[in-house]
């Protein structure tokens, strides 16, 4: 069975994770089994990760994707807290204590279709068609307003600024509008085409 997700561990974190390919011929798993989002009907169609935390402890998570078609993606990342595992399962984001997997919270874009670790300023940068977030130690630390029309795509994170492009529909000799938001607040550092729209 061919891999289905990536993994980036730029922050550090107290935990292994890796990408269940089968499961075991008898049907039961040796660890519990946590769904994503919660169901009384569980199937085996998600993103099945096996973690273990630094206590030792290990469960078999089951996160529910979005949808399967590019440019949705899964990926596995470290997160500003080093017991926080971050999962995309093609658009689906989602935070989860690796001691505690009943705590858990979805990312609040969707669907994902970009994420950037910034480091150094402790944030994880997450993308959608037309806006930005933040998520941090404590959280959902900003949302961006909406920065172009569709298509957005980061281009870089510097210190302090994420960069990128999207597309705009009004200039037809020039489809592709960039975009310069504040890293630290969502701000964004260049004339809104949707003041007046928002």
């Amino acid at each position: 069975m061919r891999r289905s997700v990536d993994f980036d561990f730029s922050f550090p974190c107290s935990y292994e994770a890796e990408e269940l390919l089968e499961f075991p011929g008898t049907g039961v798993f040796h660890s519990p089994v946590v769904h994503f989002p919660r169901t009384d009907k569980p199937n085996g169609s998600g993103l099945w990760l096996k973690v273990k935390a630094r206590s030792g402890k290990t469960w078999i998570g089951a996160f529910s994707r979005g949808y399967n078609v590019p440019p949705a993606f899964s990926r596995v990342l470290g997160s500003p807290l080093p017991d926080r595992v971050c999962v995309i399962a093609d658009g689906n984001g989602y935070i989860v204590d690796v001691e505690n997997p009943e705590v858990w919270e979805q990312i609040p874009v969707m669907p994902v279709l970009g994420v950037r670790p910034a480091v150094e300023a402790n944030l994880l940068i997450f993308a959608d068609f037309t806006r930005l977030a933040a998520y941090g130690q404590t959280g959902l630390v900003w949302k961006s307003q909406t920065l172009c029309w569709d298509d957005l795509k980061i281009s870089g994170v510097t210190s302090n600024t994420i960069e990128g492009t999207g597309y705009d529909p009004k200039n037809r000799a020039a489809p592709e509008m960039r975009f310069v938001v504040e890293l630290r607040t969502g701000r964004s550092l260049l004339p809104s085409p949707f003041q007046n729209c928002e």
